[in-house]
């Protein structure tokens, strides 16, 4: 399994924050044996305050077998940056939301810029295009053809995507023990073969504009 890398720098109001980027380029199939439908919607139903109050989540969000059947191929993102960056903040939550904010925001506009050009968008988190969402009022989407899926709504075990993928385990913020990184997962589902070259070229083109 070939996996290719990159360094990045988000310039903030108080430094410069390091990142890394991490890619695997497959087939769509090499997902499935981490889906579990079931489960994760269960998981949701019991444990997510938006549960049934987004489209882009359970009970709404369709299967990961569904949501691929028009593409062949998939490049999964795994976006990290070490927590000891932020020693500039007290709190140890905000210094994971500081990070999270900087990987998100990162990861949303590479991932809306190669979309336009090469195919279509696994988002990390629920869609965020319409605040709030109309799901909420029992109106219809607004931007059906915009939504965005994460691979957990749609029943993706993600933590063992990464282990397989990266050899790297979702570390999660517990009371009084801050882990040392953060991390964030999306994917670029296509039919092209992409080059290497051409996906960290298209990442550096997106930040920029």
């Amino acid at each position: 399994m070939s996996i290719h890398s990159w360094t990045s720098f988000a310039t903030t109001n108080t430094g410069i924050i390091q990142y890394s980027v991490s890619f695997y380029q497959g087939l769509t199939k090499d997902v499935e044996p981490f889906a579990d439908t079931e489960r994760f919607s269960l998981l949701c139903a019991s444990g997510c305050s938006n549960y049934g109050k987004k489209w882009s989540c359970p009970p709404y969000a369709p299967a990961y077998s569904e949501r691929v059947k028009a593409w062949e191929r998939l490049v999964v993102f795994f976006f990290q940056a070490e927590l000891a960056q932020f020693s500039y903040i007290k709190n140890d939550y905000l210094k994971i939301k500081a990070a999270n904010s900087i990987l998100k925001s990162r990861a949303d506009k590479y991932l809306r810029h190669m979309t336009r050009i090469n195919g279509s968008y696994i988002s990390t988190g629920s869609c965020r295009l319409c605040k709030p969402c109309k799901c909420k009022t029992g109106e219809p989407c607004r931007n059906r053809l915009l939504m965005s899926y994460s691979f957990e709504a749609m029943g993706i075990d993600v933590n063992a995507l990464v282990k397989s993928f990266f050899g790297k385990e979702l570390l999660w913020y517990r009371k009084g023990c801050l882990p040392l990184y953060t991390s964030v997962v999306v994917g670029l589902l296509t039919n092209e073969v992409l080059t290497d070259s051409y996906i960290e070229e298209q990442y550096y083109k997106s930040i920029i504009t």
